[in-house]
């Protein structure tokens, strides 16, 4: 089958919510079959005549022509859902009066909206016209030409290059725009009405990021715009729509009051979607078990040119904890899977959207790059979009155009990574025989649960020996090198560069050494799950983390953080003394922050400290009298440390301030800080304003997994959850959104009722997020070791 295009037209009531249209298409196929989801079908033509065709509600079948040539003519009509957050959907904002009409459609919802041939490998080029009510206006992927109708206003798109269904956007409402038209592509931000202001940072990241993908790829950008447009109500967290891509309010906007965090995560999330435009609206994956092909080398791309644009941001280690410590977790688990993995029902494509397919994928890009070099993988990446631009491909195209850049048959190393799930634990040893000295190598596949695996990965080894840094390809489980005396510096996995992990025979000597920042934070994650795993003892990870509590590294603290708010969740009571030494200890070398990733840092470490030490919330607690004034960065562990130390009254004037907020930023901070109440039925209060539209139904399964973390209110976010679970699933349906995010939840929300928790999920079938149910109760048992 081949589509050549379709040419579509729409005419909208946006008040009640519905839509007339007629599309032609022309194909070329003997058998006709169109994927159209709850569509009202009312004539069909095939060449110019009426024919039969047979419609269930999600196949649409044509019937009796036998030309191989077709133009295919379709009438209907479709309501605009309005509980979901895929297909074509409203996006309420304001209130339940206020909203805008827009459109979700990866992996498999471009069929709620026009019937279509809803598969990646059938590229066509889309020409759209679409009818709405004066004062509204229209976004898609092309520019458009806007003329009148009586008494509506017709926007006239120009035709796009030949892509995937997928990528097709449109949106409706009432949007403000601004926009850099100084050169080409223009680049326009869209908002909702008073906020466009805000997107004034974001515009200067797409300007820098695009031109140094132009340099980097060789590829210019191939659209005469971009529109970057925030969703009021929006599952993902932005989706690349070519020409057009969408975002929840705080993955786009962010002023000079905004933390750095939220500044970073703009850059990062703007960077990704745009590394799309060529890394799966360019060139597409055939199908999806090739989803790494796009998600990895956006999430690789964006780090590198946020890297390149804002240098003091210190993007490789911000990789390090928000994408390669995830995918190390989730790995280590029995219920992964490999980075390409066959997938054919939807419920298995939306969960595949995960930190495998992101993290785990662009760390191993990484890892190649640097085994590489950087000059030879960014030719290998030229060739590879070069060859198959306006195509599709699989992961074997892409090791191709690699290994013939490189001179090196990359295909046997890269099928250890891709088709093969999990990833190896080094084990160092230094062996004395005689008066000789050897370094032994040996590789076992990492498990939380603790049980040996016999699969062994092509690694591409890094080590520096004393002040010599070398590499070695490990295919063996083992492997040694003769020594001249025994080293005085020695540490593996040179800047965290590798996707393993390493444990020392000699842990003293891996301390004493020389170590980069990343390499610091690579000891002390490694050695945090080697204690969950229970390869050491309790003791020996007091050690590495006192070590790196007197490192004067943004990327350690924040690590450090990130821990003892688990141990802290885990039981308060056990580890209580060592959570509250360890930061108070770590916050010392923030006492007075110079540069933004140091005044980040501090507000890391506060806010856990905030948490387990009620001396100090005293203390910071005071500054909310002054709030409004305060730092982007201060205001998050600030406002913990009044809801840690309060009751009905905090309550209520973070409700107030929840209530006066225009900007979803200060909300989310406001409503983390409402879910660290003490008193129980003050964090049920909290997640009961998902009733009232004050946490919006993108939010709600995210600021669970904060909510989990909350030792005091674990039963009542449980209960809740329990409650709540049926009504989350349907505004969740069609993603495999809400699996990953019981993945990140169920491990602490678990701790002390496990058997409850593996039963309810027992009987409690939820077949879209089956995988993320799995991985949860998973770790929450090995979690519930150290308990």
């Amino acid at each position: 089958m081949k589509i050549e295009r379709y040419d579509i037209s729409l005419d909208f009531d946006f008040k009640n919510l519905k839509y007339n249209g007629y599309e032609k298409i022309l194909l070329e196929t003997q058998d006709v079959k169109l994927d159209a989801m709850n569509f009202e079908i009312q004539r069909v033509k095939m060449n110019g005549a009426e024919t039969k065709f047979q419609y269930d509600g999600k196949v649409l079948k044509i019937e009796g022509v036998n030309e191989n040539k077709k133009t295919l003519e379709i009438w209907f009509s479709k309501e605009v859902e309005n509980t979901q957050l895929t297909g074509i959907y409203k996006a309420r904002y304001d209130g339940d009066d206020k909203y805008i009409i827009s459109t979700q459609f990866e992996a498999t919802h471009a069929r709620e909206f026009i019937p279509c041939v809803d598969k990646p490998e059938y590229k066509a080029v889309f020409k759209l016209d679409v009818k709405v009510d004066k004062g509204l206006k229209v976004i898609s992927n092309m520019e458009a030409k806007v003329s009148y109708v009586e008494d509506k206003v017709l926007y006239s798109f120009d035709e796009t290059p030949r892509m995937s269904t997928y990528l097709l956007y449109l949106g409706i409402g009432n949007f403000e725009e601004i926009e850099d038209n100084s050169r080409q592509p223009k680049i326009i931000v869209a908002t909702l009405p008073g906020k466009s202001c805000k997107g004034k940072f974001a515009i200067e990241v797409a300007r820098k990021t695009i031109e140094f993908y132009e340099k980097y790829f060789d590829i210019k950008y191939q659209l005469p715009k971009e529109h970057l447009i925030t969703v009021p109500e929006f599952a993902f967290g932005a989706m690349e729509n070519w020409g057009a891509i969408t975002f929840r309010e705080t993955a786009l906007l962010a002023d000079d009051n905004s933390s750095t965090q939220q500044k970073i995560r703009v850059s990062e999330v703007v960077a990704h979607e745009l590394a799309h435009q060529w890394f799966g609206d360019l060139v597409t994956m055939k199908w999806w078990d090739d989803l790494w092909l796009n998600e990895s080398f956006a999430t690789f791309m964006s780090h590198k040119a946020v890297n390149e644009t804002f240098p003091e941001w210190k993007m490789w280690e911000s990789f390090l904890t928000g994408e390669t410590a995830p995918a190390l977790m989730k790995d280590s688990l029995t219920t992964t899977h490999p980075i390409e993995a066959h997938v054919e029902s939807e419920s298995d494509i939306e969960q595949m959207f995960d930190d495998i397919s992101y993290g785990k994928g662009a760390s191993v890009l990484r890892m190649i790059e640097a085994y590489l070099g950087q000059e030879k993988f960014r030719e290998g990446i030229s060739k590879y979009l070069k060859k198959f631009s306006f195509s599709n491909a699989t992961g074997n195209d892409l090791w191709d155009s690699l290994s013939e850049a490189s001179g090196e048959n990359l295909k046997p190393i890269m099928d250890s990574w891709i088709k093969q799930e999990g990833y190896p634990l080094v084990v160092v040893q230094l062996i004395r025989n005689q008066g000789k000295f050897r370094l032994a190598l040996r590789q076992d596949r990492f498990l939380l649960n603790g049980k040996n695996d016999e699969k062994t990965y092509a690694i591409p080894i890094t080590y520096r020996l004393n002040e010599n840094n070398e590499s070695v390809l490990m295919r063996e489980r083992t492997l040694e090198k003769e020594l001249n005396a025994y080293p005085s510096q020695l540490i593996a996995n040179v800047d965290k560069t590798g996707f393993y992990r390493v444990l020392y025979e000699d842990l003293d000597l891996a301390l004493r050494t020389e170590k980069s920042n990343m390499e610091k934070w690579g000891l002390l994650n490694d050695y945090f799950y080697f204690l969950i795993a229970g390869k050491i003892d309790l003791e020996t990870y007091k050690k590495v983390l006192a070590y790196s509590a007197r490192q004067k590294s943004t990327l350690v603290s924040n690590e450090i953080a990130d821990q003892m708010r688990i141990l802290f969740a885990i039981n308060k009571s056990k580890y209580g003394d060592l959570v509250r030494d360890t930061l108070r200890e770590t916050i010392k070398l923030w006492s007075k922050p110079k540069g933004r990733l140091e005044k980040m840092a501090y507000s890391n470490v506060a806010s856990t400290l905030a948490i387990a030490d009620e001396g100090f919330s005293l203390g910071l607690a005071k500054l909310f009298d002054d709030y409004d004034k305060l730092d982007g960065d201060i205001k998050q562990p600030v406002a913990i440390a009044y809801a840690v130390t309060g009751e009905e009254d905090s309550f209520i004037n973070l409700l107030d301030k929840l209530r006066k907020s225009n900007l979803d930023e200060e909300k989310l901070r406001i409503i983390n800080s409402m879910l660290s109440f003490k008193k129980d039925f003050l964090v049920s209060l909290t997640l009961g304003l998902f009733y009232t539209g004050e946490i919006k139904k993108q939010d709600i399964v995210r600021i669970l997994t904060r909510a989990s973390s909350n030792p005091y209110s674990r039963i009542a976010v449980w209960t809740w959850l329990k409650l709540n679970i049926d009504k989350i699933r349907e505004i969740y349906k069609g993603t495999g959104i809400f699996g990953r995010v019981l993945s990140d939840s169920l491990p602490l929300l678990g701790i002390g009722i496990e058997d409850e928790v593996t039963s309810f999920f027992q009987m409690k079938q939820i077949k879209e997020a089956e995988r993320g149910i799995k991985a949860g109760i998973e770790m929450l048992h090995a979690l519930s070791k150290l308990a």
